[in-house]
């Protein structure tokens, strides 16, 4: 019987040290080695610059003890610091963090402040740090930021590179498409009731009708991108387009054209509606030729389209040039509208830049100086071939 006493003391000894050890393992835990404070923001080695009135403290510590935010305390010159909840405990890089966030109805006084903080472990322990701070108080907001204006004024700048490249290749497109729409503008002669009455011959009325479609085209187009918005044209291209394409690919295989960029697109809707524009400017200049340059020329033999391409268009153009300049002027404005399609203009980078600096004031002056600047400069020469245009006929 002892022997069998003895036998189980073994194992029951045994069990009795897990459960003691199990016990005490929260009250061995919560004993461990106590914060020790490493860090404070606002710093504490009086740097001014470093807070600037903030509405949160953030202790720094290291140590094995866990410690009861809900138990922590910090005080200001004194006082008590009305929190905003209560103070989180997270892990950081080299440790742990406690942060107390201000109440909203609460501000850091400017000037010298003693702030003393208490953190208290799950053993009970306080733990007491003090430093001291000069509270600059909040920064007073600037209408300007010149650091930001320094730093990228010459990125947003070069958008204006890409502004000119779209103003020139849109102004040529767009003379070439105002040209056919004056011409086609012109192509009518007569009306149907016209030419029955003169005529009353249906082969001549058959005539007539296709040589009224250039004119039906001409009108159509000036119409159209003359009576809707310039940005809804851009948006019309850019995005209805590819959703064309891909209709016409899934009905025909063969039909396989590329999605336009955000530049072709751009280039495209500035160019078709500046066309429909200067259409009117075109064929005003067109008709402004005395009717006796055609005259003569068709006196000397000249058939109609070398009367157009030598004697009319000639003169024509030098009357409509001071009309396409002040266009020219007008377009290098209007290409910021394209940047609602993210092409890198000159307002796209003001606007990347205002949204990461959040100081949109400073990238958006930047960027109405350079376009300034990009017009002064086009306007001197326009003057300038204007002059030269004036003296050519008066020599004339």
């Amino acid at each position: 019987m002892k022997h069998r006493f003895a036998s189980l003391g073994v194992p029951l000894l045994a069990a009795l040290l897990m459960v003691w050890a199990f016990a005490l393992a929260p009250t061995a835990l919560a004993a461990g080695t106590p914060p020790k404070i490493v860090g404070t923001d606002p710093t504490s080695v009086g740097e001014s610059a470093a807070w600037g009135g903030g509405t949160a403290t953030v202790l720094y510590y290291a140590g094995t003890s866990p410690v009861v935010p809900s138990a922590c305390e910090l005080d200001i010159n004194g006082a008590k610091v009305p929190l905003y909840g209560v103070p989180v405990d997270s892990s950081y890089a080299n440790g742990r963090q406690l942060q107390f966030s201000f109440a909203t109805s609460y501000t850091p006084p400017k000037g010298d402040l003693k702030f003393h903080a208490v953190l208290v472990t799950r053993a009970g322990e306080h733990v007491t740090y003090d430093w001291a701070y000069n509270n600059p108080g909040a920064a007073k907001p600037e209408l300007l930021d010149w650091p930001t204006i320094k730093q990228w004024w010459w990125y947003i700048a070069k958008g204006g590179v890409t502004t000119v490249e779209l103003t020139v290749i849109s102004i040529c497109f767009a003379v070439v498409f105002a040209l056919f729409g004056a011409l086609g503008r012109l192509s009518r002669s007569m009306s149907f009731k016209e030419a029955w009455n003169k005529y009353r011959s249906w082969g001549f009325m058959a005539l007539h009708t296709l040589r009224m479609i250039p004119y039906w085209i001409a009108t159509f187009y000036t119409s159209l991108f003359r009576g809707t918005p310039l940005l809804l044209q851009i948006f019309v291209i850019y995005y209805a387009i590819p959703a064309i394409i891909d209709y016409m690919h899934a009905r025909y295989s063969w039909f396989n054209i590329p999605y336009p960029s955000a530049f072709v697109s751009g280039v495209a809707a500035l160019s078709l509606n500046y066309g429909a524009y200067l259409t009117e400017v075109f064929r005003a200049g067109i008709q402004a030729v005395p009717k006796g340059q055609t005259e003569a020329a068709w006196a000397l033999g000249l058939s109609g389209g070398q009367t157009q391409r030598r004697i009319v268009l000639p003169q024509a153009f030098k009357i409509v040039i001071p009309a396409v300049g002040n266009d020219f002027i007008a377009l290098i404005k209007d290409t910021s509208l394209v940047s609602t399609i993210t092409v890198n203009e000159l307002l796209h980078r003001a606007q990347l830049v205002g949204g990461r600096t959040l100081q949109f004031l400073s990238a958006l002056l930047v960027a109405a100086a350079v376009y300034w600047i990009l017009t002064i400069f086009f306007s001197f020469w326009q003057a300038r071939l204007e002059r030269r245009m004036e003296h050519d006929r008066a020599r004339a």
